[in-house]
């Protein structure tokens, strides 16, 4: 196969991952929204007491080991020089800014869901906190983690571990229905903010992948 023919599929490849997210997203979220508040019963119903101090670490300090790791990636490329890591790495922090903090805010003062247990479900423009569900923060910013450690490992010679971040990514999503904080939409919603930014900004490290 000519390389002429290899960038074809990625880009084919590259078009269709687009296309499934954002489907993704246009279907099963508002699925979800239909679903939401007898799956996140289920959800919450199905921890004993005893065990809820679980999904609370995953919720709670979950996130400080994606910053860790990304933090000692860092500190590593910039003493040595790496420059292609310190591009990726800087690359991780737009992501984080861009889509977790200002896009992920946005909506969530937009459309100002209430949190699980609170009414009225929306109250459009809201800045408190219980009405500030959809989407999960701590969902983008798992999977932005998630997505570039991914990349990371899958380029290294680590790659056949290249799966854990995002399985541990989606525990820290998956968390964040088992303490009540969002229902299930919100965190779906989350993924795929996190995932659109993760490629978007990784699209600018290696153009032909992504």
């Amino acid at each position: 196969m000519s390389e002429i023919q290899i960038k074809n599929q990625n880009k084919n490849w590259v078009a269709w991952r687009y296309i499934l997210i954002i489907l993704f997203a246009l279907i099963i979220i508002p699925i979800l929204f239909i679903f939401d508040t007898p799956i996140w019963q289920a959800a919450r119903d199905l921890v004993e007491p005893d065990y809820l101090y679980i999904p609370e670490l995953f919720t709670h300090w979950g996130l400080y080991l994606f910053y860790f790791i990304f933090a000692v990636i860092l500190i590593d490329a910039f003493i040595k020089k790496k420059q292609k890591l310190i591009h990726i790495g800087l690359a991780y922090l737009k992501a984080q800014v861009v889509f977790s903090l200002v896009v992920v805010r946005f909506f969530k003062v937009l459309l100002g869901r209430a949190r699980p247990g609170y009414d009225p479900e929306f109250a459009f423009f809201e800045t408190s906190f219980k009405y500030n569900a959809f989407p999960s923060g701590h969902s983008a910013d798992a999977f932005v983690s998630g997505v570039f450690l991914y990349y990371m490992l899958k380029q290294s010679q680590y790659t056949g571990y290249r799966f854990l971040p995002l399985i541990y990514a989606f525990l820290i999503a998956l968390s964040r229905v088992f303490v009540s904080s969002h229902y299930p939409s919100d965190v779906a919603a989350g993924m795929v903010i996190g995932i659109l930014g993760a490629w978007f900004f990784l699209a600018r490290c290696q153009p032909q992948t992504f």
